[in-house]
């Protein structure tokens, strides 16, 4: 609760710190929830919410919450607390740097943290995250992402993401070090709603969760998502 907190507080002082700075949050329902390629949700539908603030100077925080279920726990949380600073470039397009937290309410020994850096343009972005101590192990880990976006009129999107995981040191038995996960989808908006269909997939490495009993396995499936905006 303590690092919720912490994170929530960083937020609002980022958000203080700058007269101009822009506040928006949104609350949505996922037919299923899943996280670089991982599952959260156990199959079901959760609630997730979204709260973000961004400055004129350029540094920007904010907080990820979802509902988690997990084999073998009780139902609980799963947070994203997360800061950084980005910089347009004046050749165009822009960089980042910042940091996230990773919280998981019912099973603390999961938690861990990364620092990324990234480059975005209009229709593409990247980012590379590293984790000194991935969910609860002692393996470190780099996390290499692209995400692009297609506008087909002004409410209606085309967007897809690959991610790949690669452990950078040892490997605990039981746990997964190499994960490719992919999504593509379509999108809709409608004034301040946002529908979502995508079809979601993970090729991993056969393991296990940390210090828990539930795979890590290949899988796909489609994942709705309903949003609404604040």
């Amino acid at each position: 609760m303590r690092r919720w907190r912490l994170a929530l507080a960083l937020a609002c002082c980022v958000a203080g710190a700058d007269a101009c700075a822009q506040a928006s949050g949104s609350m949505s329902v996922v037919s299923d929830y899943y996280y670089r390629g991982v599952g959260y949700s156990k199959g079901d539908p959760v609630p997730q919410f979204n709260l973000s603030f961004d400055t004129r100077s350029g540094w920007y925080a904010g907080m990820f919450a979802s509902m988690l279920k997990m084999s073998g726990t009780s139902r609980g949380l799963y947070a994203i607390g997360y800061a950084g600073y980005a910089r347009r470039m004046a050749a165009g397009g822009s960089w980042e740097a910042g940091g996230t937290n990773h919280t998981f309410s019912t099973m603390s020994a999961l938690n861990y943290r990364e620092v990324y850096v990234g480059l975005g343009s209009d229709r593409l972005s990247g980012r590379v995250s590293y984790s000194p101590g991935y969910m609860g192990t002692a393996m470190r880990t780099v996390y290499s992402e692209v995400n692009g976006g297609l506008a087909l009129s002004d409410d209606v999107g085309l967007f897809a993401r690959v991610g790949y995981l690669r452990a950078v040191s040892a490997v605990p038995r039981y746990t997964s070090g190499t994960r490719l996960d992919g999504r593509i989808g379509i999108g809709v908006s409608i004034e301040a709603w946002k529908l979502q269909a995508a079809w979601d997939a993970l090729h991993a490495e056969q393991g296990t969760y940390a210090r828990t009993g539930g795979s890590i396995r290949s899988r796909n499936g489609l994942v709705l998502t309903v949003t609404r905006s604040f």
